[in-house]
């Protein structure tokens, strides 16, 4: 029974990987009982993190300038690290901005939206989110490139993942199906304590790099809590799209955040 009770926080942590990313750890869901992943939603972040830090560095080993001499380098560089962010997360995040935009300003009716949001066509308020989105992320990378910023474009997506932490914490299911559903509820020690030590973790490297990194990131903590249940208030409650476009928008903002800072 112990020995279970140690490996859950293990499967959890492979649980929210496999559905945030595509990493291929072929982790079950229990049948069961409710898995406490949401806690654990982070290392997704954690992951694209480590990868953009990676990615922007290796052109700095190879002398490769990112400065106003060469604003194209850093532009192409940013829209390559744009891309792979996405395709590494499965376009799961975008995909939920389209639904939830088009169903924001689409209806009256928390049904009538939900409605809207589970419908796979991409109307015109989902087309112009996803391209506010793309430009606000493009232009904030590009600029912390340039400025070699590299750590900061590091913790915003980890930063991002927390909006879906504290929705599945606080916020209440819209309907009693769906991932949703399936991720919401009281959250467990371990993933309590995982997520905190990682906040943890970033609020020190950003208060090593200087103040106004370090407010970007207790402003991101404050986005995280607020933009899930501002998304929800228009649903009737949290679903699974609103969790994803509230770490899309949450980790949009804080990219703009420390461009503007840096």
């Amino acid at each position: 029974m112990r020995s279970q009770a140690t490996s859950r926080p293990f499967r959890d942590l492979g649980l929210s990987l496999t559905l945030l990313t595509v990493v291929p750890l072929r982790t079950r869901w229990p049948e069961a009982e409710r898995p406490d992943i949401a806690g654990y939603f982070p290392a997704a972040g954690l992951l694209l993190g480590g990868f953009a830090f990676l990615l922007a560095y290796a052109p700095v080993v190879h002398d490769v300038p990112f400065s106003s001499e060469s604003p194209l380098h850093a532009l192409l560089l940013a829209a390559v690290l744009i891309t792979v962010w996405a395709l590494l997360t499965r376009m799961l995040h975008w995909d939920a901005l389209a639904d939830v935009v088009d169903a924001y300003w689409g209806a009256d009716e928390p049904d009538r939206r939900r409605s809207i949001m589970s419908d796979p066509h991409v109307g015109a308020f989902g087309a112009c989110g996803l391209v506010l989105a793309v430009l606000l992320q493009l232009t904030a990378v590009a600029v912390l490139i340039g400025q070699g910023a590299l750590l900061a474009l590091a913790m915003a997506p980890v930063l991002g993942r927390y909006a879906a932490v504290f929705g599945a914490w606080l916020g209440t299911p819209a309907k009693p199906t769906g991932l949703g559903a399936a991720v919401a509820g009281r959250p467990r020690g371990a993933s309590v304590l995982f997520a905190a030590a990682l906040f943890a973790a970033v609020a020190l490297a950003a208060g090593r790099v200087g103040p106004g990194e370090l407010m970007v990131v207790i402003a991101g903590l404050l986005l995280s809590l607020a933009t899930p249940h501002l998304l929800a208030a228009r649903f009737g409650g949290v679903t699974g799209d609103v969790l994803g476009a509230a770490v899309l928008l949450t980790e949009t903002a804080v990219l703009v955040l420390f461009a503007w800072v840096s």
